[in-house]
């Protein structure tokens, strides 16, 4: 056969020069003359093969006109593999087929990726590459054995785009509550605490209680009631209604407490998050946030017809897409899941690691080979039940994982950490809060201690300027006006004031 006619994709027409005839072969197979792993035993298959220079999935040279013999590509190794299994030959009647957005393609200019897949697959006995098996494909006829890759439809942004917040907020503490909610707060506690005093003075055993306890000073009911808001309760109560308000504040404390610190958690940490654009493809079409895709590609096609309203912007290229996206032509990319693995390993594309899979999957599927259904012009459906067979193989026995790992440890020219790791230090640290988001706290309660020293000294010299008043005016100076040592300094001795709320 002759094989100059299969390097290069000619004119966009149909024709049935290089398709192999197996109806003999299905004739066999129904006698139960030929085994059906046979089936392909013995034949040369024609096999057009998808190329992009981009990626390392197919490493041709275009001067020598064949496989690099290092590394001839992933998708090349997988197809050795099956002819291998299956016992076919492919190396000397292949085609090189360039993606739509490729100018060497030579296609009609207007013609869709599943034109080109339609065409590929009546001309030759099968296409090996990336192809999405999607309803309206298989409506044109187009079987799609046991894909190899996982073409699901994912959202990629970059998270420098994304919102985060890291400055220092000193009242970040304050975020549970609003305004009104901290409001009522301290307006229960002062309240709570002239109740109890109110209580306290009703019953005649108050009184008595007062004469044989410690003296109370101005404000000592509402300070154990701000108290008993944070869970410490220093009330004594003795009669029954002290009780039930006592009840009553500990378990309104309980409530305020839990409820305080479980979004105070929730807050702060919902603020390491990032916030994208959109986390799916119905929010940026609701909210109008532009999408990247390859042109030709068929995740183009799928979001143009599940999204009509999708602002949908399509580059020509796999590294022109995260360009777009770079350069704020796009926010978010629509990308295939295993296209996105090698995309974060490129150091052209993601050198500084800052590209990310946000959301779920829109859809999941799988890629692969792809063959037309024809049972009886060239009975050409042997070829996909073949590989279907032989795929599964491969996949089971871990043939396709392993290799598909040795591609990407391969192709990676740089690492990021992996953000799955949680088990890593980067990510337990990620987790934890830092200065910046309890820095606040920290700096209210250092100033209530200046504050509290303040009026501490305050208050001592208060005392020491009414000790002084007292006794200047006394005809004898009594020993409490000196200090301990007798210096003749004067004692500020301690003022008890009682009744005070």
């Amino acid at each position: 056969m002759d094989t100059t006619i299969f390097h290069q994709i000619i004119y966009w027409h149909f024709y049935f020069c290089c398709r192999t005839n197996l109806c003999n072969r299905q004739l066999l197979l129904r006698t139960g003359a030929l085994e059906f792993s046979d089936i392909l035993r013995g034949l040369n298959l024609s096999v057009a093969l998808v190329y992009t220079p981009e990626n390392g999935y197919v490493n041709y040279n275009e001067e020598t006109g064949d496989f690099d013999e290092d590394n001839p590509g992933y998708w090349v190794i997988l197809l050795d593999e099956l002819a291998l299994r299956a016992g076919f030959s492919w190396r000397h009647s292949y085609g090189i087929v360039r993606p739509l957005f490729d100018d060497s393609n030579s296609l009609n200019p207007n013609a869709t990726a599943s034109d080109l897949l339609l065409w590929t697959v009546n001309t030759y006995d099968f296409t090996f590459g990336e192809w999405d098996g999607t309803v309206d494909r298989m409506k044109l006829g187009v079987d799609f054995p046991t894909g190899f890759s996982d073409t699901s439809t994912i959202l990629i942004a970059n998270k420098n785009i994304a919102g985060e917040s890291s400055s220092f907020h000193p009242f970040a503490f304050l975020r549970p509550f609003d305004i009104p909610v901290w409001g009522a707060i301290v307006a229960t506690i002062i309240l709570t605490g002239i109740t109890y005093r109110t209580i306290h003075k009703l019953y005649s055993v108050a009184k008595s209680r007062e004469n044989n306890s410690t003296n109370h000073v101005h404000g000592v009911n509402i300070f154990y009631s701000a108290m008993a808001a944070t869970g410490h309760v220093e009330f004594q109560p003795v009669t029954h209604g002290e009780r039930i308000l006592v009840f009553s504040l500990c378990f309104w404390s309980l409530i305020i407490v839990s409820t305080y610190t479980a979004n105070l958690a929730s807050d702060i940490i919902s603020q390491q998050q990032r916030l994208y654009p959109a986390s799916s493809l119905a929010e940026a079409e609701r909210l109008g946030v532009p999408v990247c895709a390859v042109k030709g590609l068929s995740i183009s096609t799928k979001l143009r017809d599940k999204y009509p309203k999708l602002k949908l912007v399509e580059a020509d290229g796999l590294h022109v897409v995260y360009e777009y996206m770079k350069n704020g032509r796009c926010k978010i990319v629509a990308e295939g899941a295993s296209r996105f693995d090698v995309v974060k390993r490129d150091e052209m594309i993601n050198g500084d690691c800052t590209l990310e899979w946000i959301g779920r999957a829109e859809d999941i599927s799988s890629g692969g080979p792809a063959s037309i259904v024809d049972a009886g012009f060239y009975c050409t459906s042997l070829v996909g039940h073949a590989i279907e067979y032989f795929m599964k193989q491969m996949i089971y026995e871990g043939f396709v994982e392993i290799t598909h790992q040795q591609f990407l440890n391969s192709e990676s020219s740089h690492s990021c950490p992996n953000v799955n790791d949680s088990s890593g230090d980067d990510v337990e640290d990620s987790s934890r809060l830092t200065l910046i988001d309890m820095g606040g706290i920290f700096l209210t309660h250092g100033i209530c201690c200046v504050v509290a020293l303040l009026v501490s000294w305050f208050q001592r010299w208060m005392k020491r300027r009414d000790k002084n008043y007292n006794c200047s005016i006394d005809s004898e100076t009594p020993a409490s006006c000196f200090d301990d040592d007798g210096s003749g300094g004067i004692v500020s001795s301690r003022i008890i004031v009682s009744g005070g709320y």
